[in-house]
């Protein structure tokens, strides 16, 4: 069963049907029962974990695996699971099942998510010794607090003798929450800061200082246990101290380096409770992160089935930032006859001066292409491209769009100018109305978006 559930109603041509296929191919690769099943293993009372797959340094670009993380069980009394992050309640769910009755207990904190399949699945794993616990994002609320300090608890009561493994998926950064004070900090710094546009290494740094168990701090409570977290990351160049704010990687920032923030953007320092984080070395030296999914497991799958189609697979990027509405453009002007370009990263939609509507970065991008399209002098009759979003949710309930010349000649039947709904923040309703939104089942880790440019050769 595909994970695009509309894949054959988009489908209308050949090229749609490889360029759907490709992306196919991409959310499979980050499908997470897949992800742990092919991953993590117990064998002859060892944990194994494959580390994240590289590219090779090779003109082939076959993936290499690098090695394997064991972990002797005899060495533990106990071991406990938490989960944060958008994805880590199926993830930890997964993995428990793994573990079996080797697992003592855990608590896991995930997005509230009303799909049915998504709470179906949840449900078949209720037998399983996990708490579940679902919180509000991207601002948090009592309810996150609730989670946050059943974990602290949890972590704060191990001992030299217990194994924590954590589940680190992007979104914990809006989700766990340890005190009242961040709390408070959190709902008026950080949307104070999104609005005047601050990046997410700036939302983060803040965030880290007004947390205890961000920058570092989970693995500070669970010293002295041994700590072993599997990071899936949704940041470009995946630093692994920005994932989730880094609740157990040692961090780098500091107290000042906060305040330099909340100055920038015109916030009063002394309406926050800053907190220095943990700078103590030894309360990192039985911790372990991994790298455990990110966007290049799903480009490189990418790149492999566009070479099955008989394209030149290429990478454009793997860390874009920038204007929604820009990105695509550069892509296309740029790609050959028989290639495929991908890309992934995450952007931005700046509403400045532009009314709210429905849409997501992924669907004003490939709108954003759609104008552009418009002025080439080639008709684009051989060129498809994409955008969507890993976790199958570009601020809507689609995960992006797809856009051709058939988009274009459909918009032109219903009298619609793609540049008006561009610039009045409408693209869910141009899509809806062309037929072009991309549909997915939410099952997949969030490792930000996922973008296609594909052109064929011209006959």
């Amino acid at each position: 069963m595909a994970i695009i559930s509309n894949l054959k109603d988009l489908a209308k041509n050949s090229l749609r049907e490889k360029a759907l296929e490709i992306a196919e191919a991409g959310y499979e690769a980050i499908d997470i029962e897949q992800s742990i099943k092919s991953r993590i293993r117990i064998e002859n009372n060892f944990l194994k974990i494959t580390t994240h797959p590289a590219i090779t340094s090779d003109s082939s670009g076959k993936l290499q695996q690098k090695e394997f993380i064991e972990i002797n069980f005899n060495n533990f009394k106990r071991i406990f699971l938490v989960g944060i992050g958008k994805g880590s309640a199926f993830a930890s769910a997964m993995l428990a099942k793994i573990l079996g009755d080797k697992l003592t207990g855990g608590i896991v904190l995930d997005k509230e998510n009303n799909n049915d399949e998504y709470r179906q699945i949840l449900r078949s794993f209720e037998s399983l010794p996990l708490q579940i616990f679902e919180g509000t994002h991207p601002y948090p609320s009592l309810k996150n607090l609730e989670a946050t300090r059943k974990i602290v608890e949890l972590a704060e009561s191990l001992d030299e003798n217990d194994l924590l493994i954590n589940f680190i998926c992007g979104g914990g950064s809006a989700l766990a929450c340890a005190t009242e004070e961040e709390l408070t900090g959190s709902q008026v710094a950080i949307k104070s800061l999104t609005k005047a546009g601050a990046n997410i290494v700036e939302l983060n740094t803040l965030r880290k200082h007004l947390s205890k168990i961000k920058g570092g701090g989970l693995a500070k409570m669970a010293c002295p246990a041994r700590v072993v977290s599997l990071i899936v990351s949704d940041v470009c160049g995946n630093d692994l101290s920005v994932v989730s704010s880094g609740p157990t990687v040692f961090d780098k920032t500091t107290k000042e380096d906060a305040e330099d923030i909340l100055k920038k953007y015109g916030l009063d320092i002394k309406d926050f409770h800053l907190y220095e984080t943990p700078k103590e070395k030894e309360c990192f030296e039985k911790v372990k992160n991994i790298l455990f999914v990110c966007n290049q497991d799903a480009i490189m799958a990418m790149a492999q089935k566009a070479e099955e189609f008989g394209f030149s697979g290429r990478i454009y990027s793997l860390a874009l930032e920038g204007e929604a509405m820009n990105v695509i453009y550069p892509m296309i002007k740029e790609i050959k006859n028989n290639e495929a370009l991908l890309t992934a990263g995450e952007t931005t939609v700046n509403l400045k001066n532009r009314p709210p509507g429905k849409g997501g970065r992924n669907m004003e991008a490939v709108l954003g292409a759609l104008v552009k399209l418009q002025t080439m002098d080639d008709d684009g009759a051989n060129l498809v491209f994409m955008s969507f979003a890993s976790d199958a949710s570009d601020n809507t309930e689609a995960a992006g769009a797809i856009g051709d010349s058939l988009t274009l000649k459909k918009a032109k039947e219903f009298s619609m100018d793609p540049e008006k709904f561009l610039y009045d923040n409408q693209a869910f309703a141009f899509f809806e109305k062309t037929g072009d939104l991309i549909f997915a089942e939410k099952k997949c880790f969030n490792v930000a978006d996922l973008m296609l440019a594909l052109k064929a050769s011209k006959e």
